[in-house]
């Protein structure tokens, strides 16, 4: 009997241990549940997915059914998402999904013009005391600010989605300031859908199906209209200056391909500069430095044609090798903030619609004759091709003012160099890895293959006028390496063009000493007869070719041909060069004398 009494008695306790354990084991779970939020934060560099943590009752759900505030926290594992990101790209930002359906009274509101607020900010550890409470409203801080009545229609009924972006600061010790979490704060019904760690960008794109504003750390005001974009914070979320270890960012523009703005120029003003932008036939997008401006972080206007333009962005460039080339528009290159080189010598670009056409940009003519004036003996002069020259045979030598070389003939020559174990300069050697590194050349065990694209080259003590002209010539002497169509259609020009005008043409090339074409190579006389007529516009042409025979040089060398020239005010060199105009602005949507989209 008292065996029986001890047993239910102790059964009795185990169940009340029981009962307690259950109790605080739901408790904490129901507290852990009440901290977390619906709404996960994602990674653009991994498969990432973490639920946030819930500060507040909107949070939990992330919705906000009518107005009000939802403040959330990052776990430390989410934290640690923003320090990665940072160090694959230079750069992290908070990336927000919003999903607006106003109610019913909000969108009488919009028939009003009323005022409809929406606040979106990134919060840190020192905006919290030691107890963890804010030490100011939330009103205070910095924020990126919307006034949903100018992208909200009270016509429409399906919920607007939006993504909203605000940069990290940038830090040497980025681990150390991490966000703790963000709030938003809406005037109008939403649902937070999503968040997610990604690289910085500033700007609008309309590009994707849900549209973009970035900001920086320091907040701004979204512009709907998107007709302008602030970027004087980006200092502090990109590099300011190049570096080995640093690159600044750089801007990404998306033009518009409606059929009906095609053929129009958008007027942008940036930092005191003024910008003009062809919105050209089969042109979708285009890319340039932010170091080849004057002040790169100001704010910037659309003055002109805005609608051309459906994305402005400004992005990070991670740095991958220094001898990696700058992709960038070949307008901003003549007149590029020299102080922002890489190297104080030269600094090399990549065009930035054609990948594999790199173009040099070289402090003077002995730095240029360094890099490539064996190259050009090597490549073009008459009596001295196919052979590698010595620097003493070459020292009292020019190459040109300006270069142009297609990758067979790069491989060519430093194939020959690996043969003969010829000793190439440290100009020479340093070229080499350049073309290695952008995929001009292959290696291929002691060789290099020939991969895509040429390369120009063009020197700061040409002037002004020499050096646009001379990027042009140079220039359209790469695509004509890298496009076969291209080359045949000047051929075709070539042989059905007036032939006295093309014989004057093979007599200005013998006459000019210093330029030693070999006359006899048909495939360098298409590039160069193409290169002359296009490296002007249109209308100079005439000008340009009955000039020449003004040259004693020339003059004396065909007098016959030159008076031709003269008589018939260089027609035959004017009807090729509408020819040549017309197929190059269908194909390439640039024209003679100029191959950049963007000018100043």
């Amino acid at each position: 009997m008292t065996l029986k009494l001890v047993s239910k008695k102790n059964l009795t306790i185990l169940c009340i241990i029981l009962c307690v354990v259950l109790i605080v084991f739901t408790t904490i779970i129901c507290i852990k549940n009440s901290r977390t939020s619906s709404v996960k934060l994602s990674s653009t560099i991994s498969e990432y997915q973490e639920n946030l943590i819930a500060k507040n009752k909107l949070a939990h759900t992330g919705i906000i059914k009518e107005k009000g505030e939802a403040q959330f926290a990052f776990t430390t594992n989410q934290k640690n998402q923003f320090t990665q990101v940072y160090n694959d790209n230079q750069s992290a930002a908070l990336v927000i999904r919003v999903k607006f359906n106003p109610t019913a009274s909000q969108k009488e509101l919009l028939t009003t013009g009323t005022e409809l607020p929406f606040n979106f900010g990134i919060l840190y550890s020192d905006d919290f005391d030691k107890n963890g409470k804010l030490k100011e409203p939330l009103n205070t801080k910095i924020s990126v600010y919307a006034d949903l009545s100018k992208k909200l229609s009270y016509q429409n009924n399906e919920p607007v989605i939006v993504d909203f972006s605000m940069a990290i600061p940038k830090s040497e010790h980025f681990e150390n300031f991490l966000p703790t979490g963000f709030f938003i704060n809406s005037s109008v019904a939403c649902q937070i859908v999503s968040a997610c760690a990604a690289p910085a960008l500033i700007g609008f794109d309309l590009t994707q199906e849900i549209t973009f504003y970035g900001f920086s750390s320091n907040g701004g005001i979204v512009n709907f209209q998107n007709t302008s974009v602030d970027f004087s914070g980006a200092s502090l979320a990109f590099p300011v200056q190049n570096t080995l270890n640093a690159n600044m960012p750089q801007y990404i523009l998306t033009l518009n391909n409606n059929e009906e703005l095609k053929g129009k120029t958008v007027k942008l003003s940036i930092g005191g500069e003024k910008l003009y932008i062809k919105n050209s036939a089969n042109v979708s997008k285009l890319e340039f430095p932010s170091a080849s401006l004057k002040s790169p972080f100001s704010n910037a206007e659309f003055s002109e044609n805005a609608e051309c333009i459906t994305s402005f962005l400004l992005q990070s460039v991670p740095v991958t090798d220094q001898y990696k080339a700058v992709r960038t528009d070949p307008g901003l290159i003549l007149n590029y903030n020299q102080k922002n080189w890489r190297v104080k010598e030269y600094e090399v670009y990549e065009w930035d619609r054609y990948p594999g056409i790199l173009l040099f940009d070289i402090l003077d003519y002995d730095i240029q004759n360094d890099f490539f004036r064996r190259l050009a003996y090597f490549v073009e002069k008459r009596g001295y091709k196919g052979k590698l020259w010595s620097d003493e045979v070459l020292a009292d030598k020019h190459g040109y003012n300006a270069h142009d070389y297609s990758a067979d003939s790069l491989a060519a020559f430093f194939n020959k160099a690996t043969e003969e174990n010829f000793p190439l300069n440290e100009a020479e050697q340093t070229l080499k890895k350049i073309l290695i590194v952008n995929g001009l050349l292959i290696q291929d065990g002691d060789y290099v293959k020939a991969g895509e694209g040429g390369i120009v080259s063009i020197s700061r003590e040409s002037d002004a006028a020499l050096r646009a002209k001379l990027l042009a010539h140079e220039a359209w002497h790469t695509l004509f390496f890298r496009d076969e169509d291209f080359r045949n259609f000047v051929a075709a020009v070539y042989y059905t063009f007036d032939p006295d005008s093309r014989q004057f043409l093979l007599d200005f090339f013998e006459s000019q000493t210093g330029l030693g074409y070999d006359i006899e190579d048909e495939y360098l006389m298409h590039n160069e007869f193409m290169a002359y007529i296009l490296q002007q516009r249109l209308k100079d042409v005439p000008e340009y070719f009955v000039g020449r025979t003004n040259l004693w040089s020339v003059w004396s060398f065909t007098p016959v041909l030159s008076q031709y020239i003269r008589d018939t005010n260089a027609k035959g060199f004017e009807d090729a060069a509408i020819i040549l105009n017309d197929y190059i602005l269908d194909v390439y949507g640039i024209s003679g004398g100029n191959v950049a989209l963007i000018t100043r």
